[in-house]
């Protein structure tokens, strides 16, 4: 359990970071990054924005139309494999799904930084305190969407499995397995329905993003500003992490290599403590988290990013470097993330403040 004044101040913060939602790049984001700055520098820290200019075109539009091209894959699958044999429809598919997964990582990659579409400008909030080899990271923007974080993450999942059924069913057909036409029609029948609460997935702006990702950034600060916190330790507040983890990537560029990442998103004040990663597991962090846990008690387990879910830990995973995002919340978190019941009123301050513990404690395990 956390001490009592810690838990008050977290909520202290939370409130005053949450009053209102903090689109990328918005003046409510940049009151925002000016309490952080105000916050980190009363620790000792050197701090700097640093701006940097991006498109809002593939956070916007990038879920709507993978899900999109998804379903109309199934559909062509499905038409292929009732008129011309699975063989074909197998060749076609798989054509289809190379191209959109290499398409997908492109995307996610590089057009947030390129793509000449919805430029926009925004900025990161750097802090340094010596040379530091650990970075606690947190996105400060916040958005809205027309469809809540649970149903989109509900879609992205049951799509993967229509299309996985898809080609078991081509499989089953090429070993000789007979199937009836109607089976592609209820494929291509689900395919659709599963990714219509994806396709209309718009971004909006009005979620004060409380839990997501106020709970992230204060927890950063408050192991920040801890008494054991390391003496050499880096602090990165990101914008645009809701449009591509844009803030994120564009740092990660030219970061220092070698650094280790550890990324807070999305606390609630009940649920499991998660460590998320992508790719192979950071094998170092993974060693720290299973020591803390043990030593004060507390289960950390850790896995991989949910799918539907883009966190900032995923730009520096992508360069090569060791890092995680720590969450803790439940199917009722998820069910409130990007709506407008995503208010500081949801929260106490009990998970921000353990959840900054967790991160003082990893820092130093890692340092």
């Amino acid at each position: 359990m956390a001490e009592a004044d810690v838990v008050q101040r977290a909520k202290s913060l939370l409130d005053a970071l949450a009053q209102n939602p903090r689109f990328a790049g918005s003046a409510a984001e940049s009151s925002a990054i000016e309490l952080c700055r105000v916050e980190l520098e009363r620790a000792g820290f050197e701090c700097e924005e640093l701006p940097f200019e991006y498109s809002q075109w593939p956070g916007r539009w990038g879920q709507p139309i993978a899900a999109a091209f998804q379903a109309v894959t199934v559909i062509v699958v499905a038409h292929m494999a009732v008129h011309y044999g699975a063989l074909a429809a197998l060749a076609v598919g798989a054509a289809l799904l190379t191209a959109f997964l290499l398409a997908s990582g492109d995307a996610k990659r590089r057009w947030s930084a390129h793509f000449p579409l919805e430029r926009a400008t925004s900025a990161n909030l750097e802090a340094k305190r010596g040379n530091p080899a650990v970075w606690l990271v947190a996105h400060i923007d916040s958005k809205s969407q027309t469809v809540p974080m649970l149903i989109r993450i509900a879609s992205s999942v049951a799509l993967i499995v229509v299309i996985a059924l898809s080609f078991i069913v081509l499989v089953l057909s090429l070993v000789g397995v007979s199937l009836v036409a109607p089976v592609w029609h209820v494929l291509a029948l689900a395919a659709v329905l599963t990714a219509l609460p994806s396709m209309f997935c718009f971004v909006r702006n009005e979620s004060n993003g409380a839990v997501d990702n106020a709970s992230g950034v204060v927890a950063v600060i408050l192991a920040a500003q801890a008494a054991s916190a390391l003496p050499g330790l880096g602090v990165l507040i990101t914008s645009g992490e809701e449009l591509g983890v844009a803030g994120a990537r564009e740092w990660a560029r030219s970061a220092q290599r070698g650094i280790t990442v550890l990324n807070c998103d999305t606390v609630d004040d009940a649920g499991n403590w998660r460590c998320m990663h992508t790719g192979s597991t950071p094998k170092r962090i993974a060693a720290a988290a299973e020591t803390i846990a043990a030593r004060i008690g507390v289960r950390l387990s850790m896995g991989r990013l949910i799918p539907g879910i883009l966190a900032d830990s995923v730009a520096f995973a992508d360069l090569g470097m060791e890092a995680v995002t720590l969450s803790r919340g439940t199917l009722s978190t998820l069910a409130r993330i990007h709506t407008r019941r995503d208010t500081s009123k949801t929260l106490t301050g009990s998970g921000v403040a353990e959840a900054s513990a967790l991160l003082s404690a990893l820092a130093k395990e890692l340092g």
